[in-house]
């Protein structure tokens, strides 16, 4: 019946998480995709402020309730806290800080994205680790998707030549959705405010820096951005962007995103032009690659294909074609992917370190800049500016 059942290598990572209740919009993702593949157990955790909350979370975590902490620092402090790893699932702007805290008790972090919130932020880090460090890593989730990973083995086999376009969008309608329901108050009041770099850009642009860097391994240069309040969610709130980033190799990028699209539910689409052909991935549509060779002539590829490689591995074939495999799956793949960097001590093909992670923040604040200035502006450099040996 092509069904894979992964098994570790070795003891599962115990983890502790800070945030990710089951009150959290990722929370219980996490939960789900570091179990799938067997790698990780979950054995503490500050899950949420609300007391009720936290103590739910553990229990539907199947974490005990001794090792259920009222505060992130209490639980750090405990020396009974037995623990691999921390695992941050907490608004944005706290990262930094729990971040900080995980590495000050010598453990190692794997954070949502974004890592941070600020460039700044994310230079602090680049002073306590260094950039192929596995200690403090980032979920691209996005990137596990195997027909991603199919698209990237394409374009670094050269199949459809230099890649000189990207077009990449991710528009959302949470926002437009819901303020016509007057349902505003389903937003968490986190997301409802921009700092020096809009939420919108945090939450969405770096998963679309994470695609192209992985698929291409380029450099983004300069950026020229475009960015305007249109759901009246909150005052000046910024919720759609358009920008065009030049990359290395010129390689030019084409980005829109936003939450106020109305009929989008996560519109996440990935397109790549070559000389030799095209590439093609909608997240909505995760098991197929469509492609073109270099006369236009169509086709799809799916885990079953003739010619598919990465996708045809059994790690992505938990079940049968033909019953897709998502979101939460791809979670699963990339935490997989996390657990083999940091049982070998290095980073691997497919887990992005923080140069990634640095870079997408410093094309956010170019977003920012160029917006705001209405003129081109060169990418701010972070020390991590090399071509990437993807």
């Amino acid at each position: 019946m092509n069904i894979s059942v992964r098994k570790t290598v070795g003891k599962p990572i115990r983890v502790a998480m800070i945030g990710g209740g089951v009150n959290s919009a990722v929370g219980r993702v996490h939960e789900i995709a570091m179990r799938m593949d067997l790698e990780y157990e979950l054995t503490a955790g500050c899950f949420s402020r609300d007391p009720e909350f936290n103590v739910q979370s553990g229990h539907t975590y199947g974490v005990p309730a001794h090792r259920v902490y009222s505060q992130p620092e209490e639980m750090l402090r405990d020396p009974a806290l037995d623990v691999d790893a921390v695992v941050i699932a907490t608004p944005i702007d706290s990262h930094s800080k729990y971040i900080h805290l995980a590495l000050d008790h010598g453990l190692r972090v794997i954070s949502d994205k974004p890592l941070v919130s600020t460039l700044a932020e994310c230079q602090q880090i680049l002073k306590r680790v260094p950039l192929s460090s596995v200690d403090v890593m980032c979920i691209f989730n996005y990137t596990g998707y195997p027909a991603v990973r199919e698209m990237k083995h394409r374009v670094d086999r050269g199949e459809i030549g230099q890649v000189f376009k990207i077009m990449i969008e991710m528009p959302q309608d949470s926002y437009m959705r819901l303020k016509n329901s007057n349902k505003i108050q389903a937003i968490q009041p986190w997301r409802l405010r921009d700092g020096p770099i809009s939420c919108v850009s945090l939450d969405l642009f770096v998963h679309m820096h994470s695609l192209v860097n992985y698929v291409t391994g380029k450099v983004p240069l300069r950026v020229s951005a475009w960015q305007r309040a249109i759901s009246g969610v909150a005052d000046g709130l910024i919720d759609e962007v358009d920008v065009v980033i030049d990359y290395s190799d010129n390689l030019r990028v084409n980005a829109w995103y936003g939450k106020a699209a109305l009929g989008q539910r996560n519109g996440l689409r990935i397109r790549a032009f070559g000389a030799q052909g095209s590439l093609e991935w909608v997240q909505e549509q995760p098991e197929q690659l469509r492609a073109a060779d270099e006369r236009g002539n169509t086709l799809i590829y799916d885990r079953i294909s003739t010619s598919s490689v990465v996708t045809a591995e059994a790690r992505y074939n938990r079940f049968k074609a033909g019953h897709p495999a998502g979101f939460i799956e791809a979670f699963a793949n990339y935490y997989t992917d996390l657990a083999q960097a940091m049982r070998s001590g290095q980073l691997n093909v497919h887990t992005l370190g923080l140069e990634v992670a640095a870079e997408g923040l410093a094309v956010c604040q170019a977003i920012e800049e160029s917006a705001n200035l209405g003129q081109t502006i060169h990418v701010p450099t972070t020390g991590t500016h090399h071509e990437h040996s993807n």
